[in-house]
């Protein structure tokens, strides 16, 4: 068996962001985000093993840019030889009452009409269909489709290795520091696609396989439940809040037992890859990322 090591977060500042990581995460590094709002907490780099799985979580205070994602073949095509598309996938964490996000086409909206709002022929917001979301939500964001967090969100994250993103629009917040990016969304984004709801996570004791398509693969350990997994080398192991417990209090939370590894709340492990034992308490859920292999690794009990 393959020991876990623990993540240390880095917190990264974004105009969207608020303040609700620097409480979560005692122990992060700060080195760019000690002032001004924080968006978002990695455990992992986006220029790593490109083997390995980036997470992170990110507090949603302001709506985010609409933006999409490249695949593999664009991402080598326009950046060289060695970059990689991005797929990534959400869990909703919270939800503030009403809160929804943008994902993908309108089923009402044309193809044509979307694809000529790529082209900057009118707005593309409100051609996007707004799904409303509660704590508990699997979204699956492949490449292509085009997206937007809204605010009231704590969010967990995971994506391929890279920080490759195409911004459409960005509520006139557009700057140096945030550029739109216009000609290569046209290339990535899929007019057609319509964004299709997956199940939420579960609530029976035991470990789920909640998503396993295009590059991620990704099971939920729920708690109260011990036994051995299986994951791919460079996995990220979360142990986050079920949905219907209230937040717990900083400090007297039960952890999770992860590979070697005690795991509290929002406290993040990689993987060494094969068989391992988890531990996870009641009211909690350890969220196990990995990028995704022809042949994904079962659980068992």
């Amino acid at each position: 068996m393959n020991d876990s090591q623990p993540i240390r977060p880095h917190l990264v500042s974004r105009v969207w962001g608020g303040e609700r990581l620097r409480a979560l995460l005692r122990d992060a590094a700060t080195s760019d985000a000690t002032a001004g709002p924080i968006g978002e907490a990695w455990f992992g780099t986006a220029r790593g093993d490109a083997t390995h799985a980036l997470v992170k979580l990110l507090d949603v205070r302001e709506r985010l840019s609409v933006q999409v994602h490249p695949n593999d073949a664009l991402a080598r095509e326009l950046h060289g030889e060695g970059e990689s598309g991005k797929h990534e996938a959400w869990v909703i964490l919270e939800a503030a009452p009403g809160a929804i996000i943008l994902l993908g086409r309108d089923p009402a909206v044309d193809p044509g009409r979307l694809a000529a709002a790529l082209r900057g022929d009118e707005a593309i917001e409100p051609l996007l269909a707004r799904m409303v979301v509660h704590p508990g939500d699997v979204i699956d964001v492949p490449p292509g489709l085009l997206h937007a967090l809204m605010p009231g969100l704590l969010v967990w994250e995971i994506q391929q290795p890279t920080d490759r993103t195409y911004r459409v629009a960005d509520w006139g917040r557009e700057s140096a520091d945030r550029p739109l990016h216009p000609v290569e969304a046209r290339q990535a984004a899929d007019p057609s696609v319509v964004a299709q709801r997956r199940s939420p996570l579960p609530d029976t004791p035991g470990a789920h396989i909640i998503l396993d398509a295009g590059a991620l693969h990704v099971v939920a350990v729920v708690g109260p439940w011990s036994g051995t997994i299986d994951a791919h080398p460079g996995a990220v192991a979360t142990h986050v809040p079920s949905p219907s417990q209230v937040s717990p209090r900083i400090g007297r939370e039960e952890s999770a037992e992860c590979g070697g590894c005690s795991l509290r709340t929002f406290s993040s492990a990689r993987l060494g890859g094969g068989p391992f034992p988890v531990a996870v308490p009641a009211g909690g859920i350890l969220l196990v990322g990995s990028l995704r292999t022809p042949s994904p690794p079962g659980t068992r009990g």
